[in-house]
């Protein structure tokens, strides 16, 4: 659905402490090759029409992916804390649809994952955080 990943793009690019914790690198469906950390990606777990005979809606679950190269999590679960504050009670445009709610409905990690990285530390640091949004077709 691009309107809402446009609208998730609008209130990224705002001035906001997610946007500089993940260096303003926030990518749909995974980030390019050799990308350095700190960034993000976001993509759709589901996009389920939710039809009633008065409304046409549509629930979107979107997860969120924070990666870190760092050698703590600390910078990993500050940036999970100010992805919450982002989203978080915020109205915002998605054409053609009016957001209902966005809320979180789970999280997990920090993660340590043992993988080659571009930093050499042979791990980096994931926290993944998932998102329920109803939508109205206006």
């Amino acid at each position: 659905m691009d309107a809402l990943r446009t609208g998730i793009y609008t209130i990224f690019n705002t001035t906001n402490d997610f946007n500089t914790d993940v260096s303003g690198r926030l990518f749909f469906g995974a980030a390019p090759d050799g990308m350095e950390m700190p960034y993000a990606i976001f993509f759709y777990v589901s996009d389920v029409d939710e039809d009633t005979f008065t409304e046409n809606m549509k629930e979107v679950y979107v997860q969120f992916s924070l990666f870190s190269g760092d050698s703590s999590p600390a910078n990993i679960l500050k940036a999970d804390k100010d992805l919450t504050a982002l989203f978080k009670d915020t109205i915002f445009t998605v054409t053609g649809w009016t957001v209902v709610t966005m809320r979180r409905i789970s999280g997990s990690g920090p993660i340590n994952v043992p993988a080659d990285t571009e930093a050499g530390t042979g791990k980096y640091w994931q926290f993944d955080s998932d998102y329920q949004i109803t939508l109205n077709k206006t």
